[in-house]
C-alpha cells in the first residue's frame, strides 16, 4: 500500500542527509528511527552507512522490517517499544520521525515526545520529523486507486474528515484484496489525527530544544504552497 512513498524514500533520506550536514552540530552516525513500521526509510538510512535502530509501537510491523533487513543483507535492530516511555540516554546523533507519525500525539503527548527525544540525543544532536499541510486546499475525497503485487489485487479507496474548531483529522482507508478465485477480504482504517500548523509546531518545540526550524517540501526553506513540513530541531 505504501508503495508510491516507498518510491520517493531515497529523495526524501537526500533531504535528511542535507539536514545531518548542515543543521546538525556534530556528525551523525547513529540514527533512532521511531515509529519505524516496517522500516522503509530505516532500511535506506542504513545502507547510507548510518547504524540505526528502528523502533515501533507494533510488533507486527516489526517482524515485517525485519524480514525485508535480512532480505537486503542488512543487520539492523528492530525493537518494540512506545516513544513516549524511552530509557535512552545521549545514545543517538539524529532521531527521525517519517509518514507523518508525529500526527498522532496530542498536545500532552507531544511535549513527552520531545522530552523523550531530547533525552536520547546527544548534544548538538537533531530530531527529524515531517507533517502534512492539511488546509492547501486538496481533494479530500474518495480517492480511489488499484495496486497489484503478483496475484492480487488491492483496491483502496481514502477519504479525510476534518474538524477545525478541534484541530482533529480523521483518516479513513478502505482496503479490499482481491484474488484471481474471486476471494476478498477487506478491512477497514479510522484513524485520528492531531493538525499542527507549522507555527504551532515550532513555538512547542522551542520549549525543549536549541534551535529549531521548519521547512517546507524536499528543502531548507518554507514556502506559502508547501504541502508538507519538516520539523528540525536540534538539542
Amino acid at each position: 500500500m505504501y508503495r508510491r512513498r516507498a518510491e520517493g524514500v531515497k529523495e526524501e533520506i537526500d533531504f535528511v542527509e542535507e539536514i545531518f550536514r548542515e543543521d546538525a552540530k556534530r556528525e551523525v552516525n547513529r540514527v533512532l528511527d521511531l515509529a519505524c513500521g516496517t522500516g522503509i526509510p530505516t532500511l535506506e538510512l542504513e545502507e547510507r552507512g548510518y547504524e540505526v535502530l528502528g523502533l515501533d509501537l507494533h510488533e507486527e510491523m516489526l517482524r515485517v522490517a525485519r524480514r525485508k533487513a535480512e532480505a537486503r543483507g542488512l543487520n539492523i535492530k528492530f525493537i518494540q517499544g512506545n516513544a513516549l516511555d524511552m530509557s535512552f540516554e545521549e545514545e543517538f546523533d539524529a532521531v527521525t520521525m517519517f509518514f507523518s507519525s508525529i500526527m498522532y500525539f496530542d498536545d500532552s503527548a507531544i511535549r513527552e515526545l520531545f522530552n523523550s527525544v531530547k533525552r536520547a540525543l546527544r548534544p548538538g544532536g537533531v530530531f527529524i520529523a515531517d507533517f502534512p499541510c492539511w488546509f492547501y486546499g486538496g481533494n479530500d475525497g474518495p480517492i480511489v486507486w488499484d495496486e497489484r503485487r503478483g496475484y492480487e489485487r488491492l483496491v483502496i479507496t481514502d477519504w479525510r474528515e476534518v474538524e477545525p474548531a478541534f484541530q482533529k483529522l480523521h483518516f479513513k482507508r478502505l482496503v479490499q484484496i482481491i484474488r484471481p478465485n474471486g476471494e476478498t477480504k477487506a478491512f477497514f482504517v479510522d484513524d485520528e489525527l492531531n493538525i499542527y500548523t507549522p507555527r504551532e509546531m515550532r513555538l512547542m518545540a522551542e520549549k525543549y530544544f536549541k534551535d529549531v526550524r521548519i521547512y517546507g517540501n524536499l528543502r531548507r526553506s518554507l514556502a506559502p504552497s508547501d504541502r508538507r513540513y519538516w520539523l528540525v530541531a536540534v538539542k
